[in-house]
């Protein structure tokens, strides 16, 4: 077992190699100031064709912007389509509960819902394409988003710090918006996402083509003290928790759970050409199976889900570095 793992990890640190070189080059001050410019000129160049927001909504955005996170729930937001997601996803939830329970998932520390699974409830995928999601996620952006689908994780409460339960920034894009839905109520001891508020040396710096993923020890150890409670926003709260929040700009994880497992929704939105698209399609679906996804959706919905027509031909070039 510990053959293969070290083997699966090499082939991946190989696949990774051509995105991470192609991230090292974007980083290239040259290269950065000029699409850094690019940028801001595309987004002055939106800000006039921002949709028009509730007052609920641009609460959701100012939280965003002031401290990269922002906590609603289901009932709250009233989505067309709630109803079914909510029957669908706690049943596949209830579903991994009793495999784990069996044991099938021992070694494991977080397992995602398979693709296939997936196909048969095409409405989880395509709920957070409602014309208020993306006009709160385009506001935020500032540009047009693109929808990179979702994962569907069933987090087992073992407590190791370990993947994304460590404190890390997204590298897709310059900003980013998970909307994160919980399945199972969440407090401090079920793995709840936690966000930074606070900077650091080496916060804003790229090491190689990551920043630097820290455990709770090492992030305390570069802040020079431990967190208080107005450094992290920790989003405890009942299933049907909504959660809103920035993981590219902002450090975050999924605190070590160690009560009881749990399963959430993570939908991912980036801008319609994100700056790095071959750190993007971390999920499981196929060209094909989105494409199947995008069919019977309103034009907006669909240039959403099929991003990957405005990404430069460079970018796509490169091969994605996958999970």
């Amino acid at each position: 077992m510990k053959q293969t793992t070290l083997r699966y990890r090499a082939l991946r640190r190989v696949r990774s190699l051509p995105a991470e070189t192609a991230s090292r080059l974007l980083g290239m001050p040259a290269i950065s100031r000029k699409l850094n410019k690019a940028y801001e000129k595309a987004r002055a160049a939106h800000r006039p064709r921002l949709p028009k927001l509730s007052p609920l909504d641009m609460e959701i955005v100012a939280g965003l912007e002031k401290n990269g996170v922002y906590i609603t729930s289901l009932e709250k937001l009233a989505l067309p389509g709630t109803d079914a997601l909510w029957t669908s996803a706690t049943d596949i939830a209830n579903a991994y509960a009793l495999r784990a329970k069996k044991g099938e998932f021992a070694g494991e520390y977080t397992v995602q819902v398979g693709a296939e699974d997936m196909m048969r409830h095409p409405h989880i995928v395509r709920w957070p394409l409602d014309d208020r999601i993306l006009n709160i996620v385009e506001t935020y952006l500032g540009l047009p988003a693109g929808y990179d689908t979702l994962n569907f994780f069933y987090t087992l409460a073992d407590g190791r710090q370990v993947a994304a339960r460590r404190w890390h920034r997204d590298v897709e894009d310059r900003r980013m918006v998970k909307v994160i839905v919980y399945l199972h109520d969440v407090d401090m001891d079920t793995g709840p996402l936690e966000v930074l508020h606070r900077s650091f040396p080496g916060s804003d710096t790229l090491d190689g083509a990551n920043f630097p993923v820290l455990t709770q020890e090492m992030l305390e150890e570069r802040l020079g003290t431990t967190l208080d409670s107005g450094d992290v926003t920790t989003c405890t709260g009942r299933a049907g928790t909504v959660i809103f929040a920035d993981v590219a700009s902002h450090y975050h994880r999924g605190r070590p759970a160690i009560a009881r497992d749990r399963c959430a929704l993570f939908y991912n939105f980036f801008s319609h050409a994100p700056l790095r698209p071959f750190f993007c399609e971390r999920h499981l679906f196929s060209r094909e199976q989105l494409s199947e996804f995008a069919k019977g959706q309103t034009a907006r919905a669909r240039d959403c889900m099929l991003w990957h027509a405005n990404v430069p031909l460079l970018a796509r070039m490169v091969p994605c570095a996958r999970f």
